[in-house]
């Protein structure tokens, strides 16, 4: 018999996400974009992420990311965790994503979860996202040519995402240590009527292109885009963070921006260890949110080579898997689990 203190908690598969709008790019974009812009009114709060790592110092193997976010927007007003671990082999040895993501949305008033929820999904199709609003507002809006390093699920999300806000792609060079990998890419995102390249190359890939995404497993320590790589104009997304060198981000961009720069205060990012080491002022960096409210311009003129970083925002995921829950409520889907009947009171 249930009680006005039971609490119930609404369980949401994979497969029950996407049938509620996982896979929606459309809004995806609509919803990474509000968080950022809420970010700029001061409508999130989102503390610093926690990485676990199964290797010390190896940021790109086996590791934990552990975020948190709370909403306050006219529009919803609800706190989420995250957890998401990351496996590099996973799809080598077991034909299985890298990582798997799963989110737990809190109730604001009582502070009791309401749902647990796979955000594998929402968690690529988020940093595709990200990436695409930042080509969205600070790429040559004319750009015709897209890079991709790597070929992997991340860029699946970048391609889909940078064709819904960038209307004037012709071109899309694809570089991956497996060339069949990038074969298949190609061949899979042909209906958007792109002339694909696969190049022999990373800087095929890279040096003449407008905009361009890396998503990579190199660790730090690794880095090996150079200065003379970076097209002036450009518009560069550094996804997987450690494939820039230093003398490419100081020098070969005059323009930095990123989507929460909170996250300068780690030791972890390319833009964080700048800045602490004196190489570049924070004040140099422009954040995301500020530029579509307004306040500030990123790009300038045709000349600006802009490096945008994308740390993953946690409010982003929590406002679209919020979405998700409203939309499997109203379709019947989940499974309600019983946190308690009667609250143990000790």
């Amino acid at each position: 018999m249930s009680t006005d203190k039971e609490v119930k908690v609404t369980w949401l598969s994979q497969e029950e996400c996407i049938e509620s709008g996982a896979k929606d790019m459309g809004m995806i974009l609509e919803y990474v974009e509000k968080v950022n812009l809420w970010l700029a009114e001061d409508k999130v709060v989102e503390p610093e992420l926690l990485h676990l790592l199964w290797e010390e110092g190896n940021y790109s193997g086996k590791r934990i990311g552990v975020h948190a976010a709370l909403i306050q927007s006219e529009e919803m007003r609800v706190a989420a965790v995250k957890g998401i671990p990351s496996n590099p082999l996973n799809p080598v040895e077991r034909q299985t994503p890298r990582s798997n993501g799963m989110i737990i949305l809190y109730n604001e008033e009582t502070g009791y979860p309401f749902a647990v929820m796979d955000d594998t999904i929402v968690s690529a199709l988020r940093t595709g996202a990200s990436s695409a609003l930042g080509a969205k507002y600070c790429a040559r809006p004319e750009s015709e040519v897209l890079g991709l390093v790597g070929c992997g699920v991340i860029q699946n999300a970048h391609i889909e995402a940078t064709s819904k806000v960038m209307h004037n792609i012709k071109t899309v060079r694809l570089y991956d240590m497996n060339p069949e990998r990038a074969e298949q890419f190609a061949e899979k995102w042909a209906h958007l009527g792109y002339e694909f390249e696969i190049c022999d190359t990373v800087k095929e890939a890279v040096a003449d292109s407008d905009i361009v995404y890396t998503a990579t497993n190199v660790n730090l320590g690794n880095e090996y885009i150079p200065k003379d790589w970076i097209k002036k104009g450009s518009f560069h997304s550094g996804v997987s963070m450690w494939d820039h060198k230093d003398e490419a981000i100081l020098e070969g961009f005059n323009k930095y921006c990123m989507d929460y720069k909170l996250r300068l205060k780690d030791d972890k990012y390319p833009l964080s260890e700048l800045t602490k080491s004196g190489d570049l002022k924070e004040t140099d960096i422009i954040e995301l949110g500020e530029v579509i409210k307004g306040d500030v311009p990123c790009r300038e003129n045709d000349d600006d080579s802009i490096f945008f970083v994308t740390l993953g925002i946690c409010a982003t995921d929590t406002a679209n898997s919020y979405k998700i829950y409203q939309n499997a409520k109203e379709k019947g889907l989940g499974t309600e689990v019983k946190l308690w009947s009667e609250p143990a009171m000790f």
